[in-house]
């Protein structure tokens, strides 16, 4: 794939400027495929390093020597190793929620929604392993303790994204708060989703079948009749 398609992705849902939040992460945005492949390297060699290294242990200068881009150069796009940070997360998000969208855009019949719900939480478990960075960064506003942003909630930019996708498909029958639930799912699973990859391997299974259960049950208030 091209670099201007990769940073593409980063920036997707993002159409309207006064909503961009990777503008609000960035000291300035590439214009062209060239400043694109910069942010691209740029990002990636920190996903590459946080699969290796604290937060604490990585460097502006560890980044932009595995990036292989002058310093100057980080520097014009990033203000900090945080924003690069939070500009993964971002990228994270995206390509989870495209990888979702991709599901829903199947023309064949539509499966049950707790059978939907399965599906994209296969996805979500499959990036863990499969994405460099995204284990480490999901979607939070926090990495090893620290804040990288308190004005960019990315838990509610997914969550409103799966609420339009299941709304889009599936009837309203509860009575359940729909974008709270939604919020509350994402959360949920997501703490439990990260404890299921500290305990031991013979413990894993039980945590993500509880995770799964607790999800299930929160969105039939949704979609199940009363």
């Amino acid at each position: 794939m091209a670099y201007s398609s990769v940073y593409r992705k980063m920036t997707r849902v993002h159409d309207n400027p006064a909503e961009n939040r990777l503008a609000k992460v960035m000291r300035r945005q590439p214009v062209q495929q060239r400043g694109a492949a910069t942010v691209t390297a740029i990002v990636d060699a920190c996903a590459a390093l946080l699969n290796e290294h604290d937060y604490d242990d990585i460097t502006t200068a560890r980044i932009v020597e595995l990036a292989g881009v002058p310093i100057g150069s980080f520097y014009q796009y990033f203000p900090d190793k945080r924003s690069v940070v939070h500009a993964l997360a971002l990228r994270g998000m995206e390509d989870y929620l495209a990888q979702v969208e991709e599901l829903f855009a199947d023309d064949g019949p539509a499966p049950d929604w707790r059978e939907a719900i399965g599906q994209v939480v296969a996805v979500y478990l499959r990036m863990l392993v499969e994405v460099p960075g995204f284990g480490r960064v999901r979607f939070s506003d926090l990495l090893d303790g620290h804040r990288l942003d308190a004005s960019i909630d990315q838990y509610e930019l997914m969550a409103e994204r799966l609420r339009e996708l299941f709304c889009g498909r599936y009837e309203v029958r509860g009575s359940a708060p729909v974008m709270l639930t939604f919020r509350m799912a994402a959360q949920t699973a997501d703490a439990l989703f990260k404890l299921a990859e500290r305990v031991a391997p013979d413990e894993r299974q039980h945590v993500l079948e509880t995770a799964n259960g607790m999800i299930l049950k929160m969105l039939a208030g949704v979609f199940d009749p009363e």
